[in-house]
Parts: C-alpha cells; structure tokens; sequence
C-alpha cells in the first residue's frame, strides 16, 4: 500500500473513532441533562408535596386562615405528582423506585382534596366574622383557658381543626414516603451522573490511547522502514557499496530502496569496471610492450561492459590526419556506406572522422531521426540498431576512438550504459597515454629523459599545487627514484574549515603503480563523506581498493584531517604509519603511532593545536633507508631538524630532510621514492 493511502487510512481511522467518541459524548450530554432535569422534577414534586402540609397548618396558625393558598398548593402537587409520575424520565431509574412513585401518586389522589377543600371553606366561611383578627389555634386557647366555653364557637372551631389535623395524619406518612423516594432518586441521579462523567473520561482516554495506538502501530511500520533505508543510505554514503536496501512492501519506500540499489549497483560497476581495467590492462602490459594487447583488452571490455554486439578501436594519426581501424570485433558494421574507408578514413569524413576532429562522444540511441548513420533494414548485412562513438582524450587530443554497436532488432543501448562507458573511457585513455609514455621511456636510454617522461608521469596523478588554508603553511615535496613514482598525496576540502590530506604509497613500480595510484586517488575523492572521521574514511577505501582491484598489494595510507578553526586534528593510518608532532613554543616532539582495533579496523587518533604546531609525514622512502652499516635512518634526524630549524621555511626544512638523508646513505643510491609533507598551524582566526 502507499504511504499516502496508509497516511488516509490512518486518518480515517481516527476520525472514525473520534466520531464515535463526539457519539458517545452527545448521547452522555443529553442523558446528563434529562438526569439533571429529572433531579430537578423531583426536588420540586417533594417541596410542592411539603408545602401542602404547611399550607394546613397555615390555616390553623395564620390570623386570616388563607385557604386559598392551601388549595393552591393541593392542586399544584397533585399536578406535579402526575407529571412526574408521567415522566419519560423516569426510565432512567429502577423499576422498583418508579412503581413506588406510581404507588405514593395513587395514594394521594384515593382522598378527594375539592371535598376537603370544599367543607373546610364553608367550616371557616361560617365562623370567619365572629373570630376575625385572630387564628383558628389561638381561639381555641383562648376559649379552653375561659372559664365560660361558647359552645357556639367552640365546636365549629373545633371540627375545623379536627379536620387539618386528620388531613395532616393523612398527608404526612405520604410525604415522608415521596421524601425518601425522591431524596433516593436525588442521590440515584448523582451517582448516575458520576458513572457517566467517569464513562465519558474512561471513553475518551481509551478513545485517545487507541487513536495513539493505531497511529503507533502504523507509523512505527513506516518509521522502521524509513529507518531501514536510512541506515542502509548511510551505510552506502559511507562507502560501504556492498550493502542493499531491502524494504518489503509496495510502497514509495520501496521504491527510494531499490532506486538506490540501482545507484549502489551503478557506482559498484563502474568501480569493478575500473578494477577490470587496471587488472586486464596490467596483465596485457606484463604480456607484451607493445599497445595492441592493451587496445584488444579496452575494446573486449567497453563491449562486455555495455552489452555491445560488436565494436571497433581506431586509431587517429594526427600527422597524417587519417583514422584507422586497428581492431575490430567479427560482428561489426561499418557506420557508414564507403567500403573503401573501411580500414582507413580522413579527418572529418564519416561519423568516425567527425568524431576524431571534434572530439565529442555521440549516443545514437536509435537511427531514428538522424543523417549521420545510414539506416538498413534487420535482414540487410551491416543492419545497426544502436550506435556509441566514444573518442579517448588526453591533452584535448584524440589518442583513440571506439565504435560500438547493437546490431539485433528492438536491441539499443541504454542512459546507463552510456554513462557508465564514461569513466571507463577516461581511465583508457589515462592508461593508453602512460603506456605510451612508458614506451618512450623505455626507449630513450638517457637518464635525464627518463626522469623527465617520469615525472610527468607522476604529475598527471598528483594535484597541481595545494590549496591555500589560511590559518596554515602548506609544503608537500616529492623525491622519486628513476621511473615512476609509487607515492600519491591529495589534500582537498572536506565541507567547511575541514581539510583533508592523504599520503599513501603502493609496494609496486613502474606503470603498475600508477595504475594502482589512479583507483586508490579515485577511491578516496569518490568514499570520502563530510562528516566522517579518518577511520572510518580509511577503512571504507581499503575494503572497496581490494575489492575494485582485486589485488593484495600492502598498502601504506596515512590521512591527517585538520579543523583550523576548533584547533583540532584527526590523523589515521595502516600499520606502522606514523605522524610527528612538533610544538615550537615548548618544544616538545611527539610521535602519533597509527592504531588498530583487533578485528584490523583503524581508529582516529585526535589532538590539539596551538600557534607554531608543526605537522610532519613521511612515506617510508624516508625513515626506513638504511645505510651500508644496516643503519635505519628512523624519525629522529627530522626531528632535531624541526627542533633547530623551526624558524625557518617549510620548503627548506623539507630539502634539509632530504639531504641529511643523502648524506646518510652516501654510499649508496636513491631505492625508493620519497614524500615529505610539512603543516604549521598559525593558530585560528581573529
């Protein structure tokens, strides 16, 4: 499912479930007010009841025996009782409490209050002028305490009173009934309305604890999946090209996973690509001197690489300004109709000749739409489906050009393809120019031209100059032996303020070790990550140089990444590297010993800066000479050289180096190369 309809799921889901808490809300709302509503009735039937028996002792007690309001309050609670009795409300309490209300209702209306209120009134109408400003009760005292009793008075007052009273003996047990019914149904209210303002709050907790479920248990799906691929990128930006991203679902995750599994799998076939050619190359060079063993092996592999049908390697002679074919596959069709050209051509004649003279790669992806290439139909002989003209350039001049081809039906050549065959492309033409460089160095016998051709050489591989840091003194020198040099240097920026030096040598010579020396530089421009520490930059180069090459040559690699501006340095190294650490000011020498976990993984050795702290490595070319006595010229001669020569620039330390070490081997000659690389803090900015 996509995550977007996960992400509709979800709110659906809860917004169902909310609907259905708002649901139970409403319903325990409206049945809270009916209960309160019903609370309220109830309060009132039990006053208008009590009133009743308080408006018959009013009779007896008030000057003015009001009748009126007695009968008021009769009719009132004889009203209230039905209503209330009626109530659909009442199906809120117990069964037992509603018959007893029905019960107390029925009771009072089994005595006819209009007849009692009918014989009272004319009783008090009757005696009402002869007692006029006083009440019933008083009249009463007033003739039993005389010594003279108006029977006249006396006995109507008498039967009045006689008749209040039974009234009252009659109402009262009722009322108390009704009073602990409804003080009953009062407290059966509240207790209701507390069950449900806590079912209400309990709903709406779970209701909440299951929406966050829910949510938890969907998310978490997609948040172990986003953090399953995150790792895996990591692990990939690191360098680690071995490891895939494998989400089982069908949704966009999957899809960022498997796109860069296809990215991983394209740099990793481009670097085994490079390893192919450094390995097929090397044995090509140990086979023959000559180039055409080289050239077969580019042409065999520009076709297994891209899934080509066949291919071709031509040759431009520049002073001639012809093209030939070299070498051919059996299955290849010229890309043009002159038959006569087929093993020669001009400059600028036929999409080859054009190619050569401007220097430019051409992906014919179909013949569809395009003049440069002559469309055949499938049966005819030479029938070209998809065409690649990929020149090799070094200098801005055309060394080489392959051609190759589809030559099935529905058969092209893919993007990717394409840009794969790049690097490959470029790597050839680096190795055929240093092949021809070698060549030339092998037949010219003067030591002089040799040293010369070498050094180029070695320059094509080394940056041109270092860049300028501006809280520090950069000087890196390289003293070769005869031939081609096996040390490498590159220093470059790692994001802001960090910088990034690499010295590595390789045991071989000659142009094996270039070759060797153009994966390992490439290796570390293309692994090298921001915000890695050295150890982890050193051990992702290592794993991927062995597999990409597939040699076991013993690599020596010393990386020193400096923080100017923190005042911080990180140094790493393969066994038995080391860096040296002069501080002017106390001077004081240290030595930073490469280290090593257990399992043969490097670990960064970190450390301060201060003003006028000098940074020193060296390839063994130095410290490990020994004399004609089997002396080992070691660290300390660079180090006494630091102590009392520290005022003095890094370009004469170094030659002082050098030459202190000429001096102890004196005897003997140059055996290896030599690479000294020399850093003074000048301490962080304002």
């Amino acid at each position: 499912m996509k995550i977007r309809n996960k992400l509709y799921l979800i709110n659906a889901a809860v917004f169902l479930l909310f609907s259905l808490i708002f649901t139970f809300f409403i319903y325990s709302s409206f049945k809270l007010l009916d209960l309160k509503d019903l609370q309220r009735d109830a309060a009132s039937v039990r006053n208008s009841i009590l009133r009743v028996e308080y408006a018959n002792r009013a009779v007896l007690n008030s000057n003015e025996a009001p009748v009126h309001n007695l009968k008021w309050s009769g009719e009132d609670s004889a009203q209230k009782l039905r209503e209330f009795s009626e109530n659909i409300d009442l199906a809120y309490l117990d069964d037992e409490t509603v018959e007893s209300i029905r019960e107390i209702q029925k009771n009072f209306l089994s005595l006819d209050f209009d007849q009692y209120m009918e014989d009272l009134s004319a009783a008090i109408f009757e005696i009402r002028p002869k007692i006029y400003g006083t009440s019933l009760n008083k009249q009463i005292v007033d003739i039993t305490s005389s010594s003279d009793i108006n029977g006249e008075l006396y006995f109507p007052i008498l039967d009045i009173t006689v008749m209040i009273k039974n009234y009252i003996l009659w109402h009262r047990p009722l009322a108390d009934a009704y009073v602990t019914i409804t003080n009953d149904i009062i407290q059966e209210v509240q207790d209701q309305i507390r069950r449900i303002m806590l079912q209400t709050a309990l709903t709406m907790a779970a209701g909440i604890i299951l929406s966050i479920l829910v949510i938890f248990l969907i998310y978490r799906n997609m948040i172990s999946k986003l953090q399953h691929v995150r790792t895996g990128i990591q692990k990939i930006s690191s360098g680690d090209l071995l490891t895939r991203i494998n989400v089982n679902s069908k949704d966009e995750l999957a899809t960022i996973g498997t796109n860069f599994n296809l990215l991983t799998e394209t740099i990793w076939q481009k670097l085994n690509n490079i390893g192919s050619i450094i390995h097929d190359m090397g044995q090509s060079l140990e086979e023959e001197e000559t180039s055409l063993s080289l050239e077969q092996t580019i042409l065999d592999l520009a076709i297994e690489n891209t899934h080509a049908d066949s291919g071709a390697f031509y040759s431009p002679d520049h002073i001639n300004r012809k093209v030939r074919c070299l070498l051919k596959s059996s299955r290849f069709a010229l890309p043009f109709e002159d038959q006569s050209l087929a093993d020669e051509l001009p400059f600028g004649q036929t999409i080859i000749g054009m190619s050569v003279l401007s220097g430019e790669s051409l992906f014919l992806k179909n013949l569809d739409g395009q003049n440069l290439i002559p469309r055949k139909n499938m049966f005819e002989k030479g029938y070209i489906s998809s065409c690649l003209i990929l020149p090799l350039i070094i200098d801005k001049e055309v060394r080489g050009l392959l051609c190759l081809e589809k030559n099935s039906e529905k058969d092209f050549f893919s993007d990717m393809d394409y840009e794969n065959i790049q690097s490959f492309i470029e790597f050839s033409a680096i190795t055929l120019n240093n092949l021809a460089q070698y060549n030339r160095l092998i037949e010219n016998s003067g030591l002089n031209r040799e040293m010369e051709i070498a050094s180029d050489i070695q320059k094509s591989l080394l940056p041109p100059r270092l860049p300028r840091v501006s809280n520090f003194d950069l000087s890196v020198k390289t003293f070769t032996l005869k031939g081609i040099s096996g040390d490498i240097y590159d220093f470059f920026p790692l994001g802001k303020n960090r910088w990034l030096f690499c010295l590595a040598e390789v045991e071989e010579k000659g142009i094996a070790s270039s070759m060797l020396l153009v994966i390992l530089r490439t290796l570390v421009r293309i692994l090298v990550k921001v915000d890695q520490e050295p150890a982890e930059m050193l051990n992702n180069i290592l794993d991927n140089f062995y597999e990409t090459t597939g040699i076991e040559t013993a690599l020596k690699i010393n990386l020193c990444l400096m923080e100017p501006d923190i005042k911080t340095f990180h140094y790493c190294g393969t066994q038995g590297q080391k860096m040296l650490l002069f501080d002017k000011k106390s001077n004081q020498v240290k030595m930073i010993n490469a280290q090593q976990k257990g399992n043969n993984r490097f670990i960064s050795v970190k450390g301060l800066l201060r003003k006028d702290v000098f940074l020193l490595l060296m390839t063994d070319g130095f410290y490990a000479v020994r004399n004609e006595h089997d002396e080992i010229y070691g660290w300390e001669p660079a180090q006494n050289i630091l102590q009392k020569y520290s005022d003095k620039g890094l370009s004469w330390l170094q030659d002082a180096v050098n030459k202190d070490l000429s001096y102890f081997e004196r005897n003997l000659e140059q055996r290896d190369d030599r690479t000294i690389f020399v850093a003074r803090y000048k301490g962080a900015k304002g």
